[in-house]
């Protein structure tokens, strides 16, 4: 007896199809309102899980070194926190090499550094040669204008000559008080002088100490060469300077006077400047220095000589050779582009002084000198630059000028505190800035006895003079080269992309490309799933 079928596959499976599609239709209606519902109430969740995302396929995808120990599958919890230390250690360290990278940019914006040894010496110019006799006083001067003079009945010309050593108000062993200031000045009044009369007529005639010069081999007059200047050691000689916008030398001599400093094509003594000078030793009467001769101040032909220069001392019977090894600085283009608050310095045309031609951190220390006295006491020295623009102290405010006298010897003006060793640039009022570009001549002297005897020829009237008084001196380049000094810049824009990426590099394996990479997945691929 054959059994009957209650239901076959066929009549069984529309059905059931019907039915899974509709169920799975109506879950899948559930489930996204679901998560509608779950996106409108709390849609932080989801932007938290687009980012954790994210960042989980950063870590596995970039190329810095320990991200991908982060998020790898495998390794334990322990394992996971040491790498997420190392990772936070490596961008703190790398944080702190960059910000101290940079700190030290700031700070050292400029660096010297040396360019060469064999630089042409004819590329630099030959300095001044300033020459200043240890006596400041004529005695003959000074003895026959007490005589002339108008004065009480109760001074004699001895007296009225030893008042005359008051002019030398920068000596160290200057030993006179105000009163005497006060005697002085009355008798200038009384015969109508000036501080700068009696300091023009009583200072000794140092062109005429000059017995013969020879500039690069060749006999030369010289008052052609050698011009009468105001230094702070007083009224002196000066070779090749052009400090001041005008000169002293005789009007008839004006056309022979160069435009520009000298320049020698050679090196040893003949191709440099030999002078016989006399230092007139029966002529002494105020000095403050216990031998006959000069002090010999060798400097920029630009600058003021003051105690910065390169000094010699010159003594009588002795025959000096000074050798000059001079160096030259220079600044490139690139640093000239750079603020002059950053650079830290200043170039020769960058700033006008008031009395000096041109600037140079020297010649604006002395005018902040100038001014800080003309501040102090209404009047300045007569023997400071000037060009008419402050007026000369009387005697009668001499004493103000010794007292500030502090002023004028010290290195940097007003400055009172003291200097901690490491400090790179001294505090100051003046306002002055280094020279971005500069010529330096450091020297060495050697001097034997003088003998006339064995002089040579070329260098007429020696053998006649007296050789337990005369000086003669040669200044000259010690050699065809030179040393060259470049100033650069401490890093450029290629250098300190450099130096931030070999220190990015070395600890975090950070390149241009990772840097992509981190802009693309922590802000592009969120937003682009986020729409999605």
């Amino acid at each position: 007896m054959s059994k009957k079928r209650v239901f076959t596959i066929r009549s069984v499976e529309p059905f059931a199809k019907h039915e899974t599609n509709q169920d799975s239709s109506s879950s899948a209606v559930i489930i996204k309102e679901g998560k509608t519902n779950n996106f409108v109430k709390n849609p932080w969740k989801v932007f938290n899980h687009w980012i954790t995302e994210s960042f989980n396929y950063y870590c596995e995808t970039t190329s810095l070194h320990g991200f991908n120990y982060i998020t790898r599958e495998g390794i334990t919890f322990g394992e996971r926190v040491f790498w997420i230390g190392v990772v936070v250690l490596a961008i703190i360290a790398s944080i702190v090499l960059v910000s101290v990278s940079w700190s030290s940019n700031r700070e050292t914006p400029t660096v010297t550094v040396i360019e060469g040894s064999h630089f042409p010496t004819w590329n630099v110019p030959f300095p001044a040669v300033t020459i200043c006799n240890f006596n400041k006083v004529s005695k003959q001067k000074a003895l026959i204008l007490a005589n002339r003079m108008t004065r009480p009945e109760n001074i004699t010309d001895e007296e009225v000559a030893g008042l005359f050593r008051i002019m030398m108000y920068y000596s160290y062993g200057l030993n006179y008080n105000e009163t005497d200031f006060k005697r002085l000045e009355d008798i200038l009044k009384l015969n109508n002088y000036t501080s700068s009369r009696l300091f023009e007529e009583l200072t000794p005639n140092c062109i005429e100490m000059i017995v013969r010069c020879i500039w690069k081999g060749t006999n030369a007059r010289c008052d052609s060469l050698f011009q009468k200047i105001n230094t702070t050691e007083g009224i002196c000689c000066s070779f090749n300077y052009f400090g001041m916008s005008t000169n002293n030398f005789p009007v008839k001599l004006s056309y022979q006077v160069p435009k520009i400093p000298f320049r020698v094509t050679g090196c040893g003594y003949p191709t440099g400047l030999t002078i016989l000078l006399n230092p007139e030793m029966d002529d002494y009467f105020g000095t403050y220095v216990s031998s006959y001769g000069f002090r010999l101040m060798i400097h920029d032909a630009y600058d003021f000589p003051d105690e910065n220069a390169d000094m010699k001392v010159l003594t009588a019977s002795r025959e000096s050779f000074v050798r000059i090894v001079p160096e030259s600085t220079y600044a490139t283009p690139s640093v000239a582009e750079m603020p002059i608050k950053q650079r830290n310095c200043l170039f020769a045309n960058e700033k006008k002084l008031q009395v000096m031609q041109r600037y140079s951190y020297i010649n604006c220390l002395m005018e902040c000198r100038v001014a800080m006295i003309f501040k102090a006491c209404g009047c300045i020295p007569p023997n400071l630059p000037n060009n008419g623009s402050y007026p000369v102290c009387s005697f009668n405010e001499y004493a103000c000028v010794i007292n500030n006298r502090d002023i004028l010897i010290k290195a940097i003006p007003s400055l009172e505190n003291t200097i901690i060793r490491g400090t790179s640039r001294l505090p100051s009022n003046c306002d002055c800035l280094p020279d971005c570009e500069l010529n330096q001549y450091p020297s060495d002297i050697t001097m034997g006895k003088l003998h006339t005897k064995f002089a040579a020829n070329n260098i007429a009237g020696i053998v006649n003079m007296d050789p337990n008084e005369s000086i003669l001196l040669h200044v000259f380049f010690s050699d065809l080269m030179s040393t060259r000094y470049r100033t650069d810049i401490y890093q450029n824009w290629l250098s300190m992309l450099a130096s931030f990426g070999g220190l990015l590099g070395l600890i975090m394996g950070f390149s241009i490309v990772t840097a992509f990479e981190f802009l693309y997945y922590l802000t592009f691929r969120p937003i682009f799933n986020f729409f999605k």
